[in-house]
């Protein structure tokens, strides 16, 4: 992040890098960056109307959920 604050859509970009990551030790980091960004952009848009943008970030952050806890499930597994 800049010290102006993060990018609008870089929260897209930790999202697919969350969701792309083969290596299972970085996966949560990721997940925990992703994460951070979806949540620090849905402050920025809290006092906005409603929009779209709003819409993908609830749905990213259900989508990271789904994969930590597959993540977590799979460690469990092997």
């Amino acid at each position: 992040m800049n010290a102006a604050g993060p990018s609008p859509a870089g929260w897209k970009q930790l999202y697919q890098y969350a969701l792309l990551e083969t290596n299972p030790s970085k996966i949560d980091g990721r997940v925990a960056e992703a994460h951070a960004a979806i949540c620090d952009r849905i402050r920025d848009l809290d006092s906005r109307p409603a929009c779209d943008e709003q819409q993908a970030l609830k749905a990213a952050l259900r989508f990271l959920r789904i994969l930590q806890d597959e993540t977590a499930r799979e460690w469990r597994v092997a």
